[in-house]
């Protein structure tokens, strides 16, 4: 049989699973008398699917350009100061909490500091006041996440 010189199995997605060790076959280092006590229940096995590179390629610029809708959608729902508080609270969180080290100072950081720049009210009060939009142009003047 002629090789073609190409791999035939080009980049592919590596899956980890976990399966009952029975269904495997021994090892040819494996002891001949091993109790079975002695050997695992389980072993971990890497299951490789090919993918052409093109599809990969697809996958990835599907992603980007859902990642970029995303962000468009957010952009705009902050421009018009149509977004929900929740979702608001998450999004200024997310900007500090890298910043701050942890999801507990953000909380604290988003309910207890007062912006003197911003009328002395709390990242709270802003974002209940529909302030998102004034709210995450200080937090980009002051670094995002630094305790402004």
């Amino acid at each position: 049989m002629k090789t073609t010189g190409k791999n035939p199995r080009p980049a592919q997605p590596l899956r980890q699973i976990t399966v009952d060790a029975g269904l495997l076959p021994k090892a040819p280092d494996a002891k001949r008398g091993q109790a079975a006590a002695d050997r695992p229940a389980t072993a971990t096995v890497n299951i490789v699917a090919p993918v052409h590179p093109a599809v990969s390629a697809a996958r990835l610029q599907m992603k980007q350009q859902a990642m970029t809708s995303a962000l468009r959608k957010v952009g705009a729902a902050v421009d018009s100061g149509e977004m929900p508080a929740a979702e608001a609270k998450r999004l200024v969180l997310g900007r500090v909490v890298r910043g701050l080290g942890s999801v507990e100072a953000a909380e604290k950081w988003y309910r207890s500091h007062h912006i003197a720049e911003l009328g002395g009210r709390t990242p709270a009060q802003l974002v209940r006041a529909g302030e998102l939009k004034a709210l995450l142009g200080h937090l980009d003047t002051t670094k995002a996440g630094s305790k402004a």
